[in-house]
């Protein structure tokens, strides 16, 4: 009974360690406002604890708990706010929504790399 004991007092600490983890990937988008609703769409799925996105390099990162969600989810958020995330495009009704100055698929606004 003691070695049980001794075994589930040493394994308890490695099921309370978080399992948090770092995602960073491509996002497109235009402006400030475009980070807000990138931003936001992240925040929004449980798990996540923080998400930025940089305008001019249109990299973000979001940290979040690996237990809880996951890449596909939060990429799933990201698409349906209207923005294309990596090699997947927003669905057009999604990205429709968006104020002219977030449209970065249109000759005005095209996303350059």
């Amino acid at each position: 009974m003691k070695i049980i004991l001794i075994l589930a007092a040493l394994l308890m600490p490695l099921t309370m360690i978080a399992a948090e983890q770092t995602l960073t990937m491509k996002v497109s988008g235009n402006c400030g406002s475009c980070k807000k609703r990138i931003v936001k769409a992240a925040e929004q799925v449980e798990g996540v604890s923080s998400a930025d996105w940089d305008k001019k390099t249109k990299k973000f990162t979001v940290v979040f708990d690996d237990e809880k969600t996951n890449k596909k989810s939060i990429s799933t958020a990201v698409l349906s706010a209207g923005y294309d995330v990596e090699d997947l495009k927003a669905d057009n009704k999604a990205y429709s929504k968006l104020p002219d100055c977030c449209k970065y698929r249109d000759e005005d606004h095209e996303d350059h790399d």
